[in-house]
């Protein structure tokens, strides 16, 4: 198995997983937080959005600048 194989398969997985998290929190809306829900909670400072737009940034350049 190659390389590339072995991340496009990790990523098929981590999609999967979001995926299933998604549709559990909508199920279960009274335990499970939903998506945007964690977001906010975990951007509520102005430090935690640097960093997240930081690692946004870094991802887009990664990934999607080829």
């Amino acid at each position: 198995m190659t390389d590339r194989t072995v991340i496009i398969i990790g990523f098929v997985v981590v999609l999967t997983a979001t995926v299933a998290a998604v549709l559990l929190s909508h199920l279960r809306r009274d335990r499970v937080a939903t998506l945007a829900e964690t977001v906010a909670q975990l951007t509520r400072t102005r430090a935690a959005k640097i960093v997240a737009v930081l690692v946004w940034a870094w991802l887009g350049w990664h990934f999607l600048a080829r």
